[in-house]
């Protein structure tokens, strides 16, 4: 199944902007179609990328007016791509490499044709466990480093601990407990598109409260199927004590092939993929 070419699972559906756009328009852009990324184009040519993750520390943490300042100020540029012919397992290891999210793909002319994304990868890992004996539980693969903030705290603060720590999001705690997440996403819609003052506004107030949470002793086939029907970058997972033990994110679940080796074919796709992940001159800029 990861021996297979991105062509087959890329997505042809690409949200594009003009890079005449202001930051702030493409924002609204995102928010309107819920995507957390736009493809920028110039002369009907693909010249960068904008992400969510550009929201947070390229506009978040900057004095720039969204309103003011155009796209290609912020926009990550040049594009990274692949073939249409690289093989899935390829494409997993560039995205792991440089915590990508996103992956364009180039048809033989050079033509952006599609995108990978990270989901359809989840989708894979999901369905590359069904039907398999599984033991591991998620508390395998899960990080037990989860960034966390008070509730009270700023949003202000709470932006500058995902940056400082490097994280999608945190975790916000009221007497020590989780009480909610504050993601990208939720930057991305309760903050950069809406007029707050993030140095006064408590993270309480656009953090997403109806957590979902599994125990550490979950398989991790119920994890990621969740997380895909879910479409949560992130999970929270609770100790014996349901005090909070760890988080699965995204990059986690690149781990999934590795904690289900549980037969040749498994044990196959994870040694291909540990070859391409240790070898530098697959992932040189470009």
């Amino acid at each position: 199944m990861l021996s297979n070419k991105v062509n087959e699972i890329m997505t042809r559906e690409l949200i594009t902007a003009g890079a005449s756009s202001t930051i702030f328009d493409v924002m609204e852009l995102m928010v309107a179609k819920n995507v957390g990324r736009v493809i920028i184009t110039e002369d009907q040519i693909h010249v960068g990328i904008f992400t969510e993750k550009d929201v947070l520390k390229r506009v978040m943490n900057s004095k720039l007016d969204p309103k003011k300042t155009g796209i290609k100020k912020v926009m990550t540029s040049p594009i990274r791509a692949v073939r249409q012919d690289t093989h899935i397992i390829e494409a997993l290891g560039k995205m792991y490499k440089s915590k990508f999210r996103h992956l364009l793909v180039r048809e033989e002319k050079g033509k952006i044709a599609g995108m990978i994304s990270m989901w359809r990868i989840l989708k894979l890992a999901v369905e590359l466990g069904q039907g398999l004996p599984e033991s591991q539980t998620v508390g395998s693969i899960m990080s037990r480093d989860v960034a966390t903030i008070d509730a009270s705290q700023s949003v202000g603060e709470a932006i500058e601990l995902m940056i400082e720590k490097d994280t999608g999001c945190v975790v916000v705690l009221t007497h020590g407990e989780p009480k909610g997440i504050f993601t990208e996403r939720d930057v991305l819609k309760r903050v950069a598109t809406k007029e707050i003052d993030t140095r006064k506004t408590p993270v309480r107030e656009v953090m997403t409260s109806n957590l979902v949470t599994l125990p550490h002793t979950a398989l991790i086939g119920k994890v990621l199927e969740e997380m895909y029907k879910r479409r949560f970058r992130h999970m929270l997972i609770l100790g014996d004590k349901k005090q909070l033990a760890g988080i699965v994110s995204m990059r986690d679940v690149l781990r999934y092939a590795k904690a289900l080796d549980v037969d040749e074919k498994v044990r196959n796709t994870w040694k291909e993929i540990e070859e391409f992940w240790e070898s530098e001159e697959h992932y040189t800029p470009g």
